[in-house]
């Protein structure tokens, strides 16, 4: 049975698209097989793998808009992109903005669009990896709805903090109204991390005593660095990109650790 992953926070620029790549690459070399769905108007997951978003012709709303016709006609591996690093992925681009218009007139089910579409091919994958876009809007209740779990990638600054709550708020909606309560919280992940500064282990403590006890906090940790924002623009992962830096590192202890393993 595969497993369907949200990395999602409403706060942009917390290394979502990042986490989501590298992840999923991270659970390829593992031997899985990973599909990575694009869930952001912005594309930033389909060009950080390399693929020109404008220019494709099958997306994410494509799909979306085939289950909201219930024009179920197609074969498991529609509009879905093979990359070079083994992952696969559903793209999306601009055209995803518009799609929530269409699912707000819907009567029934509007939150259950995307789970409809992953029920039909989650049989094809060990691990569903779903990049949602910084907004808690209908789109990313649709992942959320879909999920079995949920990353949350987090900076650990002040104003975080209240950006997780109400992230932590949704998720409990979305369980007590029935829509998914089996939602899990898989974890927290602290990015961008620079562990050297008294502002990071100052929020960090926060944190951890606030949410500690009920959510698990991950112990690997994303640090700062150069090499992870430019890897996007060669369509790399961090493993190729810079194999053997710091930020490929710890992404590789952080898969380990989802996986329940301790890095050979």
């Amino acid at each position: 049975m595969s497993k369907v992953i949200a990395i999602a926070n409403q706060k942009g620029g917390v290394g979502k698209t990042t986490t989501a790549i590298n992840l999923g690459i991270g659970l390829v070399k593992k031997g899985k097989r990973v599909l990575l769905i694009d869930l952001d108007p912005q594309g930033n997951a389909t060009q950080g793998l390399g693929f020109d978003a404008d220019s494709l012709d099958v997306t994410v709303t494509t799909v979306l808009r085939k289950m909201i016709s219930k024009d179920y006609l197609f074969t498991k591996d529609y509009g879905i992109l093979e990359h070079s690093e083994g992952i696969e992925l559903l793209p999306s681009n601009i055209e995803l903005s518009v799609l929530e218009t269409e699912l707000i007139s819907l009567l029934f089910k509007r939150e259950k669009v995307l789970q409809t579409y992953i029920n039909m091919i989650r049989d094809e994958y060990d691990y569903i990896v779903i990049d949602c876009m910084p907004s808690l809007n209908l789109i990313t209740i649709n992942a959320l709805v879909a999920a079995d779990s949920v990353i949350i990638p987090l900076h650990a600054q002040y104003y975080s903090v209240r950006g997780l709550e109400q992230l932590l708020q949704t998720i409990g909606s979305i369980r007590e109204n029935g829509l998914n309560s089996e939602l899990k919280i898989e974890g927290i992940l602290y990015t961008c991390v620079n562990d050297r500064t008294t502002s990071f282990r100052d929020v960090k403590e926060i944190i951890d005593q606030a949410y500690g006890e009920s959510i698990r906090i991950f112990k690997s940790y994303i640090p700062r660095a150069v090499t992870a924002e430019e890897s996007p623009s060669y369509g790399q992962s961090i493993y190729t990109y810079d194999e053997k830096g710091k930020v490929s590192d710890a992404y590789a202890r952080f898969t380990n650790e989802l996986l329940g393993r301790k890095r050979s």
